[in-house]
C-alpha cells in the first residue's frame, strides 16, 4: 500500500470514528423515557345470590291473643313431628351488590313451622286469669326481609398467608317482620273461650298477625384464605323499641369455589345462622308476642356474576 492509499484509508477511518461519536454524544444527551404508567384501576359493580337452606331450632315462647306457648325443639325434633312441606317449609336467599367500598346486602326468609303439641307447653292461666287447656300445637309463619347498606372501613393484606385478605365493614338498614300464629288449646281445660275459634273437635284456636320493622346496624369481617376460599362473619343488634323490643343476629359463612363459567363463578357455602327477637303488641287477651331465638346450620350455592 502506497502513502496516498494509507492517507486516504486513515482519513475515512477518522471520519466513521466521528460521525459514531457524534450519534453516541446526541442519543446519550437525550432524556430518559419514564415507565409507562399502569392503566387505573376501574371499579365495577359486582352481584352475588346465594339461595339456602336453614335448618331451624326453635326456643322461646310465642303468645297469642294472651294465651303462651313456650316452645324449645331442635330441628330433627320438629321435623320428627311435623308434615313437610305441610308443617316445614322455607324459602330463603342471601344478595350483595358491591361497587368498591360500598355494598347493598339483602338477606330474604319465608318459614313455616308447624309444632305439634308434644314439642311445646301452655301456660297454666292466659293473661286474664281463666284456665288454659293443654296445648294442642302451634304453627307460625313469617316473612323476614333485610336491607342494609355497607362501606368497608378497614382491609390487611397476608394476615394469614402471603395470598390472603381481610376487610371490615360496617352496615346499617332495617328488617321487615311480618307473622302469622295459630296457636291450637285442648277446649277441655279452656275456661276463657269467647275469643277463641274452634278449629276441629275438642280444639280451639287462637290466631294474629302482626307486621314491623326494626332498625339495624352491625359489623361484618370478609376473609379469603386463598383464592377460592372465602368466610364472611358478621353481627348487627336491631329494634331498640322502634319495633321490636330487641333483637339480633349472627351469621358466619364459609365459600369454596367449585365451578366457573364465563360469566358466573359458582360456590358452596356452609355456615350458621343464629336470630333473636322480642316483639310485644297489647295487652290482656289482645296481646301478642313473639320471644323466640331461631338458629340453626345453614348450607347452600352462591352465584357471583
Amino acid at each position: 500500500m502506497n502513502s496516498s492509499s494509507l492517507q486516504r484509508a486513515l482519513l475515512s477511518l477518522a471520519v466513521t470514528a466521528g460521525v459514531f461519536n457524534g450519534a453516541l454524544a446526541a442519543d446519550m444527551s437525550l432524556p430518559a423515557r419514564a415507565p409507562a404508567a399502569p392503566p387505573p384501576v376501574i371499579d365495577t359493580i359486582t352481584f352475588s345470590l346465594s339461595p339456602y337452606f336453614w335448618a331451624t331450632s326453635l326456643s322461646g315462647s310465642t303468645t297469642v291473643k294472651g294465651r303462651t306457648v313456650d316452645v324449645d325443639a331442635g330441628f330433627f325434633q320438629i321435623l320428627d313431628h311435623t308434615q313437610f312441606p305441610k308443617g316445614l317449609f322455607q324459602l330463603a336467599a342471601l344478595g350483595e351488590a358491591r361497587y368498591g367500598r360500598f355494598g347493598l346486602i339483602t338477606d330474604f326468609t319465608y318459614l313455616k313451622l308447624g309444632l305439634g303439641a308434644s314439642l311445646e307447653r301452655s301456660r297454666q292461666f292466659d293473661e286474664a286469669g281463666f284456665a288454659v287447656g293443654a296445648s294442642a300445637g302451634l304453627t307460625v309463619q313469617m316473612i323476614i326481609a333485610e336491607l342494609a347498606a355497607a362501606y368497608e372501613i378497614a382491609n390487611w393484606s397476608g394476615l394469614t398467608s402471603a395470598k390472603s385478605s381481610t376487610a371490615l365493614d360496617l352496615y346499617g338498614g332495617g328488617r321487615l317482620w311480618w307473622q302469622h300464629a295459630d296457636a291450637q288449646f285442648a277446649a277441655s281445660g279452656t275456661a276463657n273461650v269467647s275469643d277463641l275459634t274452634l278449629s276441629r273437635a275438642g280444639v280451639l284456636s287462637a290466631t294474629g298477625d302482626v307486621t314491623w320493622v326494626d332498625p339495624l346496624v352491625g359489623a361484618r369481617l370478609r376473609h379469603q384464605f386463598a383464592p377460592g376460599w372465602n368466610l364472611a362473619v358478621s353481627g348487627d343488634a336491631g329494634g331498640f323499641g322502634v319495633g321490636s323490643k330487641f333483637s339480633w343476629q349472627a351469621l358466619a359463612v364459609l365459600e369454596h369455589e367449585y365451578a366457573q363459567s364465563k360469566t358466573i363463578t359458582w360456590n358452596w357455602m356452609i355456615g350458621y345462622k343464629a336470630l333473636f327477637v322480642d316483639y310485644s303488641k297489647g295487652s290482656g287477651l289482645s296481646h301478642y308476642e313473639y320471644d323466640n331465638t331461631m338458629y340453626g346450620p345453614i348450607l347452600g350455592i352462591t352465584a357471583r356474576f
